[in-house]
């Protein structure tokens, strides 16, 4: 029991270490997405709306950074309360709260990186309501959903690390 404890324990410690030297220390803006322009005023309205419906996927990529940045420090602090255990009821709180920004991240986009975070929201989400969320969030799923919203991202042109 206390070797399952400590292993748990230290492999989220390296996990988050690796993370956080992997991410990025400047800060990012969510800035609106650009509004194409319009012949005619028929045509102006359906395209802004859709504009202000949907974020950019920029916009998506730097407030899922930001999120999981959020996700990291309270994970981190704690650990350093708690002397590297994770309580389960306090990793099913910051799963769940993680899994709702990367939703709101996505908003009411269907891009491919849209996409990516949604699946990596519901990793994180029914991580959240498993018995042992530490355990249910490293999965090869996750991982794989990470990976594909880091590359989608990328192809967007903004680095990113969940």
């Amino acid at each position: 029991m206390i070797a399952v404890r400590i292993a748990t324990a230290v492999l989220a410690g390296v996990s988050l270490m690796g993370l956080a030297a992997c991410g990025d220390d400047k800060a990012t803006t969510a800035a609106e997405p650009p509004k194409p322009a319009a012949t005619t005023a028929a045509e102006a309205q359906p395209t802004a709306e859709a504009a202000e419906a949907a974020p950019a996927d920029k916009v998506i990529c730097e407030d899922a950074a930001e999120a999981a940045t959020s996700f990291k420090k309270a994970l981190m602090t704690i650990m350093k309360t708690t002397g590297g255990d994770i309580p389960k009821k306090d990793a099913a709180v910051l799963l769940s709260e993680y899994a709702a920004n990367l939703e709101k991240a996505a908003g009411s986009s269907d891009t491919a990186v849209a996409v990516a975070l949604k699946a990596n929201a519901a990793a994180a989400a029914t991580a959240a309501g498993a018995a042992d969320p530490a355990t249910a969030a490293d999965t090869p799923e996750s991982a794989k959903a990470s990976k594909d919203f880091n590359a989608a991202c990328k192809a967007a042109g903004v680095k990113t690390n969940l």
